[in-house]
């Protein structure tokens, strides 16, 4: 027995047989219809399939039941128990990076 092999346009497979699509009128400005086609370019996607995967990941955030910043709980105790790592980081992080900046420039200053 022979199996159809479904037929595909660039990276995306044919509608289903008896889906049922809708057509919606968006309008962009000059930037963001720029944004929609690079993307699109960039992807080898429809404008149409970069719109509705950009929906379907908007919508996986904003529905989801994880309370704002519950991906911040990933970063707890990132660093290890390393002893050099200040107990102050999170609250002087700005001075600490300012710090290692000027050490930076120090080390790779050409005279």
């Amino acid at each position: 027995m022979l199996m159809k092999k479904k037929r595909t346009y660039g990276n995306q497979p044919s509608r289903r047989a008896g889906e049922v699509r809708e057509p919606v009128q968006v309008y962009l400005d000059q930037k963001d219809r720029e944004l929609l086609e690079q993307v699109a370019q960039t992807k080898g996607w429809s404008r149409a399939e970069v719109l509705r995967r950009g929906l379907r990941s908007l919508a996986a955030d904003a529905l989801s039941d994880r309370p704002p910043g519950w991906s911040l709980e990933s970063l707890i105790g990132c660093f290890g128990d390393d002893p050099s790592i200040p107990i102050d980081l999170a609250e002087r992080h700005d001075y600490y990076l300012a710090q290692d900046d000027e050490e930076h420039d120090r080390r790779n200053r050409v005279d």
